[in-house]
């Protein structure tokens, strides 16, 4: 199947992106008329030119006008009118439009206009209802300075405010498309990473851009690489582990002929070398080992641990009260229970355990009297042929397996163990299964 990469993939939601926001915009600009200019009054140039109110003008004193009076069209009927509720003369009254296309250029003044045109220009600029493009104006005051005003240049002008609307309307369009695009975009590194944390093949379920297909591709590989890796390291490990039987098992026959003293010092050395053997193996062979989950109670295993514990003479101890039910093989987590109190005895002397609940899961905490461990090691112990001791004493000589198979265990059962050292002293270990 020929798929399209991310690149191609990323520009046409771009591509759709832009054409939809210029379509939105178009569309307004077709659909909506045109907001009508700002317009003011000659009364509130008059008041803000005699600072009577507050009217939002800016007013400024100056020692000499910054423009010419106005010689025709609209803004000389607002000097007129200007000039009549000032009642003063059309000359110590200017007016200048503020829209750059209609402003007048410097040159001579005007010539005042006769006393009939300025009453009909007063009429006009006066009558009700009247109002004006925005403008400056000025007046010459008492003392020869001159008044200058300014009308307020709102920032939500009508044409802003009809640019943010379109702006909003494009948004709101674009939202759900930019949302389904990136959707489209990541789901298929999401079912990636859903892969990667299962056991199925990736490649047929990612799916997506060419570039997800490849990389589900090289995960496939990469998880059969390493599982043929892992196979065949098992299997030398299994070999090498049966075979050491077969000469054990002759050395012990031949030491039987040994005086008593020697004898005894051998045949310890040999059940060593055979635990370790059997450990070796068990832990190779619990990859392939029948996994059959159930719903079973962690208090009731606990205890048929802490029995069999009591019976070899060991000082455990158990606190659990009614059931605690989890789901699990109960022979394997009875082995990784079992391993975590062998390990709090031999180091730490005795084992208390206490199994309640926290929330959705079953604890389990294993205590024991020991040293505790550096803090660096707490996680280190976890892996295989790793020791909590440096020493191979006959009395806690051991392959280092124990700790690695109980958390293989428990997390396959969807669980987890941590260790961890008790303020009071000694060592914890903690083991958290979903509550069913």
């Amino acid at each position: 199947m020929n798929r399209l990469s991310i690149r191609t993939l990323t520009a046409g939601f771009t591509v759709a992106a832009i054409l939809l926001c210029l379509t939105v915009a178009f569309v307004i600009a077709l659909a909506f008329p045109a907001p009508p200019p700002a317009r003011v009054t000659l009364a509130e140039a008059r008041a803000a030119l005699s600072g009577e109110a507050e009217t939002g003008w800016r007013r400024r004193v100056v020692a000499a006008p910054l423009f010419d009076g106005a010689r025709e069209g609209q803004a000389l009927v607002a000097q007129a009118g200007l000039a009549v509720l000032l009642d003063a003369p059309m000359a110590e009254v200017r007016v200048r439009p503020l829209s750059p296309e209609r402003s007048q250029a410097g040159g001579p003044p005007s010539r005042a206009p006769s006393d009939g045109l300025k009453a009909l220009l007063a009429g006009m600029a006066l009558s009700p209802g009247m109002s004006f493009a925005p403008f400056e104006a000025a007046a010459r005051q008492a003392d020869g300075h001159w008044a200058v005003v300014t009308p307020p240049s709102p920032w939500l002008t009508p044409q802003r405010l009809r640019m943010g609307l379109a702006f909003l309307i494009a948004a709101a369009v674009l939202l759900p498309l930019a949302l389904w695009g990136a959707g489209r975009l990541t789901a298929p590194f999401q079912r990636l990473a859903e892969a990667a944390r299962g056991e199925g093949r990736a490649e047929a379920f990612v799916g997506g851009p060419r570039e997800a297909a490849e990389a589900a591709r090289a995960l496939d590989a990469m998880r059969d690489r390493l599982g043929e890796a892992l196979k065949e390291r098992t299997a030398i490990m299994a070999a090498v582990a049966h075979d050491l039987r077969t000469p054990l098992t002759g050395l012990r026959l031949r030491v039987e002929g040994l005086a008593e003293g020697p004898r005894e010092a051998a045949v310890a050395d040999i059940a060593r070398m055979e635990r370790l053997i059997a450990q070796l193996l068990t832990y190779v062979r619990g990859e392939d080992a029948p996994w059959t989950p159930e719903p079973l109670d962690l208090a009731d295993l606990a205890r048929e641990c802490v029995a069999r514990q009591t019976a070899m003479g060991r000082n455990v101890r158990l606190a659990a009260e009614g059931e605690h039910l989890v789901r699990g093989d109960r022979d394997q987590l009875d082995r990784a229970l079992g391993n975590l109190i062998d390990n709090a005895v031999l180091y730490g002397d005795r084992a208390e355990l206490a199994v309640t609940f926290e929330g959705d899961e079953v604890v389990c905490a294993i205590d024991d009297a020991g040293p505790g461990l550096p803090p660096d090691q707490l996680e280190v112990v976890f892996s295989p042929f790793r020791r909590l001791e440096a020493s191979r004493s006959r009395a806690t000589g051991g392959a280092g397996l124990g700790l690695s198979i109980s958390r293989s265990v428990v997390e396959r059962s969807a669980g987890r163990v941590a260790l961890s050292n008790r303020p009071e002293g000694g060592l914890r270990a903690t083991v958290r299964l979903p509550r069913l």
